[in-house]
């Protein structure tokens, strides 16, 4: 089968043809139809994120079963599928407590063992879920990312009377913003700056009531404008870049909460001074529960978060390069790749 491999440190990888993969007696074999190439595949691929090598990444996935292993009882062959990549052990205190997304033995699909960067991937069944037969595939391949902001925005306890800001115009901030206003907050602001136009433009079609260009306006002062001095109930901070920090602690009011799904890759500074004189609650999320995944194809499937306006280009999966030089001049929103 072809697939993308990731063969050793540094940039670059091959696009190859491997053996398909040989199912285990809980696994299933699906045929991928839509993959997605996340932000987490970059570094992957770029070479700056070390993963088990050879390897062959990719995570934000659906297709259609085609192998049941001999223990799995809830699946059959021919079902529209897609599937989380968290793989918990099933025995530690956070798997038994519902909390797979921190268990003490997590593996990943596509980051730890190898994904959905190829014609075939074979995943343990406890992480599959069935599409219904009014959902695309490219669909599928988006509740990933979904999940992964939804996690924080659930977790932020979001009422009618908030004022929300979702910091970052990427694939997951869009959908920060689309979860956040299914949750029923009262203003949804969406943060970015220079190159983020179109994206800023996607936010106002797809929820936020405000958008602002960090780049080209003082956050404070329009936030300030915006909420008639108020200030913000709620910020969700889906960038992970330290420019982010400052702003996002001064625009929160006093008993204001600060959830993070952009991860940080390095220790940052921030003014602790306000966060203890304010009583803020600050947090972190990572990945997603089970149930928090079938949550996000409910909002899908429901029409309360739609996925086409962030797909901004597709590729046959043979064409990678193709694929990889459109991220490299930060043209894609969202690319999906077609096996």
């Amino acid at each position: 089968m072809l697939a993308i491999v990731k063969e050793k440190r540094g940039p670059g990888f091959a696009i190859k043809d491997v053996k398909k993969p040989v199912i285990k007696e809980d696994e299933v074999l699906i045929k991928v139809v839509s993959v997605g190439i996340c932000g987490t595949d970059i570094p992957i691929l770029g070479g700056t994120r070390d993963v088990p090598f050879p390897m062959i990444p990719g995570h934000e996935f659906s297709g259609d079963i085609v192998e049941v292993g001999s223990n799995v009882k809830n699946f059959t062959i021919g079902d529209r599928v897609t599937a989380g990549l968290v793989i918990g052990c099933g025995n530690c205190k956070f798997c038994i407590d519902g909390k797979e997304s921190l268990c003490d033995e997590l593996i990943e699909t596509g980051i730890h063992v190898d994904g959905a960067f190829a014609e075939y991937v074979s995943v343990p069944a406890k992480t599959v879920f069935k599409l219904s037969d009014s959902m695309t595939y490219d669909q599928g391949a988006s509740i990933d990312p979904i999940a992964s902001v939804y996690r924080t925005v659930k977790k932020a306890n979001i009422g009618a009377k908030d004022v929300v800001v979702v910091y970052g115009p990427g694939p997951i901030g869009l959908y920060g913003v689309q979860t956040v206003k299914a949750q029923g907050a009262k203003t949804v602001i969406n943060i970015g700056v220079k190159g983020d136009e179109k994206r800023l433009e996607i936010a106002k079609k797809t929820g936020a009531d405000y958008t602002i260009n960090a780049s080209e306006e003082n956050v404070v002062e329009r936030i300030k404008e915006i909420t008639d001095g108020e200030m913000v109930d709620i910020l969700i901070d889906a960038a992970g870049h330290p420019s982010v920090i400052d702003p996002a602690i001064k625009i929160l009011k006093k008993g204001g909460v600060y959830g993070i799904t952009g991860i940080y890759h390095k220790p940052v500074e921030a003014d602790f001074g306000k966060v203890v004189r304010s009583e803020l609650t600050i947090f972190g999320t990572i990945c997603y529960t089970r149930n928090e995944y079938k949550e996000c194809i409910d909002l899908v499937e429901t029409g309360k978060v739609v996925v086409e306006p962030l797909i901004s280009h597709h590729f046959d999966l043979k064409d990678m390069d193709k694929a990889w030089e459109v991220i490299q001049k930060r043209e894609a929103i969202k690319i999906i790749l077609k096996p």
